[in-house]
Order: C-alpha cells, then structure tokens, then sequence
C-alpha cells in the first residue's frame, strides 16, 4: 500500500510572462480567499516554498497580517524556507545562504517556521553543493524536478543525495508532470477513476519507499474548488492506497521515516554531484545560462561587492566601534548607524539582490518588463552596497564626518588603502587619487567665498613609490556631514596604478599626501610598447593580423594564438540556444599601447564584426601588471546584431583536458553530457555549462585558468581551448518550433529587449600554472582573490589624523578559501565561515586584530555546535575534506 500526500498549492513565479505588480494583484486575491476559508483536517495550502509571497501580500493587506501569522503558525499555510525560489546554478554559495536566512527571517517575523525541507520545484539545475546546504539549515529532505531522472539515474522516486563533503540528503525527485501530477482534480466517477490511473502510473508506479507527493496546484493557481469532494472521489477509487489531504511537512516526515525504516532492508540508491542532466524526461534549459548575459554579469558583481567587500567591513566596524565606545562616547554623540541598524541596512540590500534571483528572472526568461525591474534592482543594491561599505569604512578608521565637516582648515588629506582579502597582500592596486582646487558654492544666497587652486599634478603620497596615472579629469566631490550641507569641491581626480606595501588581511592602511616623490622601488616593472608588453614574468605580443602570442616565461610556456571570436547566428529563444552556423566575419582593426608602464602595460585591441547593417565593434585590453603571473583581458563593445551569439574563444596549451569549474562551495569537474538519440528528441544537451568565477584545465604536467568577472556561460573543448558567451541575442521568450527542443517552454511573448542592444562586457583572465595538486588549487584560490578583487582605495581628504595600519581577519591554512565574514542574524556574533577545497582534512586558523573571548563551530543558518578552544585573537578548527566550515566568535 502506498501513502500518496496531496498538498494543495501554487507555483508562483513572481514576475515572468507579466511583471511582478500585476501578479501581486493576483497573490492578493488568491491569498484573500485562503484566509477567509482556511484548509482544515491536516490539510495545508503551500505558498511554493517561499517567502516573498508573504512580504508581497502584506505591503497591500498588512490589516489581515494576524490572521496571516495565526494560519502560518498552525500550518494550515505552509511558506518557506527560500525567500525567493532561486535559480540555484546561477548565484553563489553565499546568495543561497543569505537567501535561506532571509526566508527564515520573514517566517520568524510572522511567529512561525517552515517545513523543514529544502523545495526547488522549478530550478533549472542544481548545485553538488546542495546537500551540504540543506544540511546546513537542519533539512532532511530536498525536493527537486529538473536536472534529475532518466536514463543516467537510478530509477525510482527517492535517493541519498551525497554533497562534496560527505553530507547527504534525503533526495525526492517529482515525477514527470512536476508540481502539477494532481492538479484540477475532478468530481465526476468515471473522470476520477481515469485520472487516477494516470496517476498511479506515473508516481506509485516509481515509488521507492511506499510515499508519493501529489501537488494538487499550478503556475499561478487558487486553490481547486470542490477539493473536498474531488479528495474523497479519488480515495475512494484509489484503495487500498491510501490518498490523504496533506502538508508538505507532513509527507516529508513521512518519507524519512520511511527511509529509515527502509534502511533495515536495503539502502536507497545514493547520487552525487550537480543535478544538470534531465535530459529525456524533463526540460533542463540550460540555455538560460546565457541569456540576457550583461545582467547576470552584473549580479555577480554585486554579489561580489556584498559578500566580499560589504558584509565583513560591516562586521568590522561593529567590532571597532565596541571598541572605541568608551572614548567615543566621552567626546560626544556620532551620528553613524548602530550595529543592528548597520546589520538591518545589509539586510535590506540584499533583499534588493534577491529580489532579481527567481529561476524566471535572473535566468533572463521574463518579459522586458521584468528585465527592466531588475535593471532597476541592482541599481538599488549597488548603490546600498557601496554606501553601506563606505560607511562602514569610516567607521574602522574612526572618521568623524561631523567633526571633520567643521574643522576644514584642519584637513590632512589621506589615501586609505583596502584589502578585501583574509590575507596579507602588497602590490598593485588601483587608487583613485583627488587634490583640490577650488571651492563650490551652492545655493541662491551662497557668498562667492575664496576660490583657490593647484596646479592639476597627480598626488604624491608618501610610502606609496610608483604611481602611474591611468585617467585624469575634473570633477566636483562632496564632503558629507549628518548636520551640515555637503562641502562641494571641484577636484583634479586621477585613476593610478600604484606600487603599494603590504596592507593587513582585510584590513586597512592610510598613506598620507606628502611633498616630494620617493625613488620608485618597483620589482618587476612593466614594459609596453610597439606590440608587446613583459613584466619579465609573461608577456603578450599582438600580431599585425590581431593574433594574440603569450608567454609564461618563467615556465617556459606560450600560447600562439590566445584570442579570437565565435560568431554565430542564434535562432534560439530566451530557453534554448539554437545555433545555425557562422554570421560574422570578425575583422582585426588594429592595435595600440595606451598604457606604457611601469605599474601597467596595456595594449587595446580594435574588432569590427559587420554584415548589412548589423554591426558589432568591440575592444579587447590586454592588460599586464608588474609583478603579476596572469594576463588580463578587458572586452567592452556595443551590439546591434539581432539572432546572435557572440563568444571570445581563448586557448591554451592544455590538450585533452581534465576540467574543473568553480561552484557553489568548491569547483567540481565536469564532463560532457551525452545522451540517446530518443532524449534528445525531447531537448539536446548544450555542450556549455556554468560559470562562477573561473573553469580550469590540467593536464598531466600542466594546467591553466580562465577567470571571469561574472558571465555565466562557458565551453570547454578537448583541444584546450575554453569559450566565453558575451552575448546571446535572441526575440522571443518561448519558440515552439527548435529542433534543439520541440515545444514551447514558456509563453511565447516578443522579448526585443532579449536581443541585448547596446554596450556589453567581460572581465577575463588567463594564468597558466602546474598539474592539480593542493599547492596549485591554493594558487588559484588567491590569484582568483587578485584579479577579481584587487587592493583598491582613494584620497579621503577630509582625514583629520592618518590612523595606524587597521588588520581585520586572517584565515590560515594551505587549500581553505575565504566565504564569508558578518555580523551574526541576531548581532551577537562575528561569523566566519571557509571552505576546504581539498579532499583531505586540513587544520585551519582565523586571526583577529583583537582578542576573542568565545568561539563556537556552527551550521550554515548560524546555530551553534560545539565549542572551539580560542587563544588570544587566534581560532584553530580543523577542515573535514571539501568541508563548509562556519566559525561564530566574540
């Protein structure tokens, strides 16, 4: 006898073939008519496993937020635990983190918690990291569709899903028709007796453990009216299984004690690694990976700026505040945030990020509504996350705005250098230097005052010997203050290049403006001109019919033909990629030195792809700094080609390659998916895959890296060569008519915006480096910390005193890499979290620039384990093989 759950619920895409207002009108009505008629008897209505929902409903019905709370609390509404039901391939560990506890958050808000079970009923693939997520927040169970089933799977409904780290999770997998296999359930007998029989074949027949889910509900659906009596008929029918009115929690209890019963017997079939292959029984749409490319690049880099360059000078200036409380206080009140409003203000950005990462929005299949709504969110989140880090910043150096505000002719301007890295680092950073010249009055009543001037001369800074301008201009520059108007200048800005000494890991160091210019002490400088640039380590030559020849020199390596285009007509839709043979000839328009050294070289590259009137120019910088072992790439172009992909192949001298790509908590090696001719009829696998920070490729003796600032989408080829996708400009949300995949996938809706007219851009880069070894993951680990999220800072001219170098946390340990650094969800604790990328245990270290009284191993949501032995302002833990380690201290 089986035990089949019907839960009633609704898929709810946010914003997807219509935007996010107009559905919230729908949300209202549905959620309106849940309250006034809540389910009785064990039964339950399942807001899709997310909490958005609930914010959304209540910003038009905050009234009925009681009774909201009191259904919630019961069970009788089921929400949670995601914020928004994330495409889980796209952002990184940390988002889905940050996602989870932002769900919980809302929950808790409302005096209530989530089914413990980790629901991903639409994502278009899933990370192998997943397990230890659900771990992570306590959950049992995982509940997935695509990226599963098939051929190449065990067969069966329920599974042990082993992460990278040994945790494993209770796996269900939906049968072919997903969330809806009970959908509109009918009254009539003989319609009921039918409709069971499909069922039946379709879920008991595949049913490993005796319990089957049957979502009774649709993409954006009410409750089913008569469910009662349409519930009675099909038990009725369906003896001697058992069919039950039920929750999500209540059938997922079901099946772990089923599992454990189960275990007795014989142990389930386990899998491991990501979930991307659903070929021949569900669409995986892997195609999403490329759309709207420019969009996903933008949210990792935001993402980025959040994770690595907001939260832990946050979390930093909490502790330097504390710090300082007793002396700020006797010099009178500040106005700056306290911790929990700082906390709450970071909250609030990455609610605007998440807000973009639905599976239907940050995949780019949406209206051009929806796309712009985005657009319009990452602005919000950019400019939340820049301000809060500035803030922040102020903060651990002990600037006082409203001090300095009235002591102008005290001002002692200072370049305040930061290194958003938990480890030491010296070298090249990008400084934006300011001088002034002359004030600015405001206001109809504004006196003239004295205007002065200096000569527009790059700034010398004492302790920083090489300085090399890369842009210069005029610009006004506010000096802010909680009491006064701002203090406008018009200052002489320059973007440099600079030779800086060690800066503490993610600490702080201020260099003051100083007179006279030291001698530059600059090991290897860089050379650029005609066609080539070295820093004695590597260098690049263009050749005069654009080819592009790197060297390692101190390896021994070259690359003779680095760079080129793939240019393809793409008759695909916002799902699939469709392409249909080359459509540009790219056509090399020169090169030029526009950086000659000897902080950096940089030779600019000139492209023009035309046909018609369809034209693509595009640049590509190739960029070597002193010191450096990699080489960068800087693409920037405008697009007006409609149907189009656009990808930059760069090659390599990895032939044959073993290939492993960044993820979710620790690369994983990836290997071409290949399937039966009758899946493929269903929908083809893309040779592409997913990209997060870089994809590298060893060989026996050697191995190389391409790093990239965000875009989403690469290839990797057996002759060592790896694509890019910069573009992929498509019409259409959803074709019927793809010989890749027959069928419509969503609502076929124009999507012109999709066909991403006007500027794009990549970040890249290239380090070539030895066979995969702990040293060489390590090695990629910190070059990947370098290029992405280099030492950066800019004159703070309102400086009042020039503070001591400010060291922030250090990790220790060869192959454990930086995640994450915050204020605990309930500010009492510094969470510090890294992961093991290596497949053996290693001993770690966190080094603090002040004393830790306390230290605590904890989970991913933050709950306490078991407590770690601190010694002064050190921490030790040990690191499981491709552990997440998350350490709270105080």
């Amino acid at each position: 006898m089986a035990i089949v759950h019907v839960v009633s619920h609704t898929h709810w895409d946010r914003e997807w073939y219509l935007p996010a207002a107009r559905f919230r009108q729908r949300l209202v009505a549905l959620v309106d008519e849940l309250l006034d008629d809540p389910a009785a008897n064990g039964a339950s209505f399942l807001l899709d496993g997310q909490t958005a929902v609930i914010e959304d409903y209540l910003a038009v019905r905050p009234e009925r937020a009681s009774e909201l709370s009191a259904l919630l609390k019961t069970g009788a509404l089921e929400a949670g635990p995601w914020f928004v039901l994330a495409d889980e391939l796209i952002p990184g560990g940390e988002a889905l983190v940050r996602n989870l506890l932002a769900g919980r958050r809302t929950m808790r808000a409302m005096r209530a918690e989530s089914p413990k079970v980790l629901y991903c009923p639409d994502s278009f693939g899933h990370p192998a990291a997943m397990p230890m997520l659900a771990h992570g927040f306590g959950f049992g169970v995982a509940i997935v569709l695509r990226g599963f089933g098939g051929s190449r799977w065990p067969p069966g409904d329920a599974f042990w899903w082993r992460g990278p780290d040994g945790e494993r999770v209770l796996l269900y997998h939906f049968s072919r028709s997903g969330y809806e296999v009970a959908a509109n359930l009918p009254t009539e007998l003989e319609a009921t007796r039918e409709r069971w029989k499909a069922i039946h074949q379709e879920t008991i027949a595949r049913t490993t453990l005796g319990v089957v889910l049957a979502m009774n509900g649709a993409d954006h659906h009410a409750r089913q009216e008569g469910l009662e009596v349409a519930l009675a008929g099909l038990a009725d029918v369906a003896r001697p299984d058992e069919v039950r009115a039920s929750s999500l929690g209540a059938f997922a209890a079901n099946l772990a004690d089923r599992a454990d019963h189960h275990a007795g017997s014989r142990s389930l079939p386990e899998v491991c690694g990501e979930l991307r292959d659903s070929y021949g029984f569900a669409w995986t749409l892997q195609g999403t990976l490329a759309t709207r490319a420019h969009q996903k690049r933008r949210n990792a880099r935001v993402e980025r700026l959040l994770v690595r360059d907001a939260e832990p000078w946050v979390a930093l200036a909490t502790r330097a505040v504390r710090v300082r409380r007793t002396s700020e206080a006797a010099a009178g009140p500040v106005v700056a945030p306290s911790p929990v409003s700082r906390q709450r203000l970071v909250e609030a950005a990455w609610r605007s990020l998440l807000l973009c990462h639905p599976h239907d929005t940050l995949c780019g299949c949406s209206t051009d509504e929806v796309a712009r709504a985005m657009d319009a969110r990452l602005d919000e989140a950019e400019t939340q996350a820049v301000g809060i880090r500035a803030d922040a910043l102020l903060a651990v150096i002990g600037h006082r705005q409203e001090d300095a505000r009235v002591r102008r002719e005290d001002w002692r301007p200072i370049v305040v250098v930061r290194n958003p890295a938990a480890r030491a680092r010296g070298g090249v950073a990008m400084l934006r230097l300011s001088s002034f010249l002359s004030d600015v009055k405001v206001g109809a009543n504004a006196s003239p005052g004295p205007v002065e001037s200096e000569e527009r001369t790059t700034p010398v800074v004492a302790g920083i010997s090489a300085v090399q301008v890369l842009s210069r201009s005029v610009e006004h520059e506010m000096t802010e203050s909680p009491r006064h108007y701002p203090d406008d200048d018009l200052v002489s800005a320059c973007e440099v290049a600079a030779w800086v000494p060690e800066i503490p890991p993610y600490g702080v160091r201020c260099f003051e403006h100083a007179k006279r210019r030291r001698k530059a002490d600059l090991p290897a400088p860089v050379r650029a001109g005609g066609d080539n640039i070295t820093n004695g380590i590597v260098s690049v030559r263009v050749a005069g019919d654009g080819r592009v020849e790197f060297r390692d020199i101190a390896a021994g390596r070259s690359v003779d033909d680095l760079l080129s285009w793939d240019s393809a007509v793409d008759l695909g839709d916002a799902y699939t990629a469709s392409p249909r043979g080359a459509k540009f000839t790219p056509r090399f328009a020169g090169a030029k030195v526009i950086h000659r050294g000897p902080v950096r070289g940089t030779i600019e590259m000139r492209w023009m792809l035309r046909r018609g009137r369809e034209r693509i120019d595009a640049r590509v910088r190739l960029v070597v700094d002193a010191g450096a072992r990699w080489l960068r790439l800087q693409v920037e172009g405008t697009n007006t080609a409609s149907d189009h992909r656009l990808r930059v192949r760069l090659a390599t001298d990895v032939a044959h390659p073993e290939v492993v790509a960044d993820a979710m908590f620790g690369p994983v090696e990836r290997h071409a998916i290949v399937v039966a001719e009758a899946d493929a009829r269903m929908e083809q696998p893309p040779p592409t895959a997913p990209l997060h920070r870089y994809v590298s490729l060893f060989g026996p003796e050697r191995g190389a890296t391409i790093f990239s600032d965000g875009l989403a989408e690469y290839e990797a080829t057996d002759d060592g060569a790896v694509f890019v996708t910069i573009v992929r400009a498509v019409g259409e949300l959803s074709r019927s008519d793809l010989p890749e995949r027959p069928g419509n996938a969503g609502w076929p809706t124009a999507t012109p915006g999709a066909q991403c007219v006007g500027p794009f851009g990549a970040g890249l880069a290239l380090l070539l480096h030895g066979a995969r070894g702990a040293a060489v993951t390590d090695e990629i680990e910190r070059a990947a910390d370098d290029i992405l999220l280099p030492l950066t800072g800019g004159t703070l001219r309102s400086a009042l005193h020039a503070p001591e170098p400010i060291a922030g946390f250090e990790l220790q340990g060869e192959g454990l890499a930086f995640s994450a650094a915050k204020e605990s969800e309930d500010g009492r604790w510094l969470v510090l979290r890294c992961v093991n990328l290596l497949d053996v245990e290693r001993a770690g270290t966190w080094r603090l620039g002040s004393a830790v009284g306390e230290a605590h191993l904890a989970r991913l949501d933050e709950t306490p384990s078991s407590p770690l032995q601190a010694s002064g302002n050190s921490v030790p833990f040990r690191a499981p093989p491709r552990g997440v380690v998350t350490v709270l201290c105080r």
